[in-house]
């Protein structure tokens, strides 16, 4: 499992940020970590723009009122959940102030409101701006929220490709869920299948093909499970043939799953900008349920 000391919450005061700050005070409740609950301002400049030297004293009013609605919404979260959060107000761009938070305290977890500010102004299935920047760029976690946080999450599922990074979203998902089985679903398919197909491949040949790989990805998860001590009773293997985002989202379904965890790929891709990868960017998009995005770990934790 992820050793998680350290909680990092970003809020706008949004209803969206309000409820990932009750699900980040949950978490830290039951996982016995520390809380950090933050505000970002605008830049010093813009504010000072805003208001000019005969005015700065309107400046430290707004600051005022920031701090006064963060410690609000720190008392609040200490009565529910028994978790007195540390209350940081800082400057920045949001999503710069944010990376540079949780990188300085090393925290390995973020969580935010999938939508923020905007939600309602858009689809409910999308994210905003910001929590796809932190997704996209932080060295820890970032757990995009969409769900009130009533209970612990009880039914996750974990995204596996039978590829090294499968580690981080095992390990995240046990953290999560440490009591619970937890579920590995794994989406395979046959490359250029409609392509072969219409170059005459009989269906016949393609099926022995996809078999081939059903037998490979379940092994090599298999072995993996096997290697983490972390028998059938505790991780259900669920190797699928079929697109990867509709794929895992009906195993969702089906298992009624509450969280999904996904991992982030390492290198930015020069064409989308992002680290995300087709299958996380999509699954954070478009899943109606609370998602996480976990980058690679360098050294993934061995042991449970």
């Amino acid at each position: 499992m992820v050793r998680l000391e350290l909680i990092i919450a970003p809020t706008d005061f949004s209803p969206a940020a309000d409820r990932a700050t009750r699900r980040a005070a949950s978490l830290a409740s039951s996982l016995r970590s520390s809380l950090h609950l933050i505000h970002v301002l605008p830049p010093q400049r813009v504010l000072e723009q805003l208001f000019p030297a005969p005015l700065q004293s309107e400046v430290e009013a707004f600051r005022a009122r920031a701090e006064q609605a963060l410690n609000e919404r720190a008392q609040g979260l200490a009565a529910q959940f028994g978790v007195m959060p540390v209350c940081r107000l800082l400057n920045g761009r949001a999503h710069e102030a944010i990376l540079d938070a949780i990188e300085t305290s090393d925290s390995s977890l973020a969580v935010l409101g999938a939508q923020g500010e905007h939600e309602g102004a858009s689809a409910p299935h999308t994210v905003g701006d910001t929590a796809v920047k932190i997704a996209e760029r932080s060295h820890g976690a970032t757990l995009l929220v969409r769900r009130e946080a009533h209970e612990h999450y009880s039914c996750i599922v974990g995204c596996a490709k039978g590829v090294p990074a499968d580690r981080s979203v095992i390990a995240w998902a046990r953290t999560l869920n440490p009591a619970d089985l937890i579920h590995l679903v794994s989406a395979y398919g046959v490359p250029y299948e409609e392509r072969l197909i219409e170059w005459g491949a009989s269906q016949s040949t393609i099926d022995v093909y996809a078999t081939r790989e059903r037998d490979e990805r379940t092994r090599q998860l298999s072995d993996l499970l096997s290697e983490l001590g972390l028998p059938a009773a505790v991780a259900r293997l669920h190797v699928k043939r079929g697109e990867p985002l509709t794929t895992i989202l009906s195993a969702v379904a089906q298992l009624a799953a509450d969280m999904i965890v996904v991992g982030r790929r390492a290198q930015v891709d020069s064409l989308s900008g992002g680290r995300f990868g087709s299958v996380a960017g999509h699954v954070a998009f478009q899943a109606p349920i609370d998602v996480m995005v976990v980058p690679p770990s360098e050294n993934p934790p061995t042991g449970y």
